[in-house]
């Protein structure tokens, strides 16, 4: 009889854990998608910033260049390529049609390179900012992807779609170009009359500091 009793018990003690089991195992199994899905959207701005990054870098090295010559990707891949580099490119710098390659290159790199599809397309916006000494260049790129499980973590608070984004800027890196500005501004201003009127604004300063310099002697 005590036996059978514990033969008993030992079956309900297997069975309450099968059971137990049962209930908790559909959970660890969507914490554990829950996981991936997050590391995967981790991954996907990682990606954003690094793509963006790297591209808005190699292009502030290549923007005087002729878009035709040049790759973001390998540089500048032959001696002819330098001929490309214009004098004064900042006036007729060509810009809508190197900002609609350097978006289609981010938008395809972004793609290729992505784990997850995003919901309508990436969305890359280029630009550039011209201040005749120093040019800029800004890039915003945007996604939005489903959240992940779909509509059971929305039961927890979770937004229905995610928007992953990044954003950069930086100065066109081209010492050459910066000086050839310099010198033209220089040279208008000596042959203009900017030069005797900005020297008369100055002339009551130069005294002062002059009346100053003195009494400190």
């Amino acid at each position: 009889m005590s036996n059978f009793k514990r033969f008993n018990m030992g079956s309900a003690t297997k069975g309450a854990v099968t059971v137990e089991y049962v209930l908790i195992f559909p959970f660890v199994i969507l914490c554990v998608l829950i996981i991936i899905q997050i590391g995967f959207l981790y991954y996907q701005q990682a990606l954003f910033q690094s793509v963006v990054g790297e591209s808005i870098q190699n292009w502030a090295m290549l923007w005087g260049y002729d878009v035709g010559r040049v790759t973001a990707e390998k540089g500048i891949t032959d001696r002819n390529a330098y001929e490309s580099e214009g004098l004064y490119w900042h006036v007729f710098s060509g810009a809508h049609a190197k900002k609609t390659v350097l978006e289609n290159e981010i938008e395809c790199l972004l793609l290729e390179s992505s784990i997850i599809k995003p919901k309508n397309g990436i969305k890359v916006e280029v630009t550039f900012k011209n201040y005749v000494i120093v040019q800029k260049i800004e890039i915003h790129a945007a996604a939005i992807y489903p959240s992940p499980c779909g509509k059971l973590l929305q039961l927890i608070g979770f937004p229905e779609e995610i928007e992953l984004e990044t954003y950069y800027e930086t100065t066109v890196n081209d010492p050459k170009e910066f000086i050839n500005n310099i010198d033209y501004l220089l040279q208008i201003y000596n042959e203009t009359q900017a030069k005797d009127w900005v020297e008369s604004l100055c002339e009551p300063l130069v005294e002062s500091l002059k009346k100053i310099k003195d009494q400190l002697k």
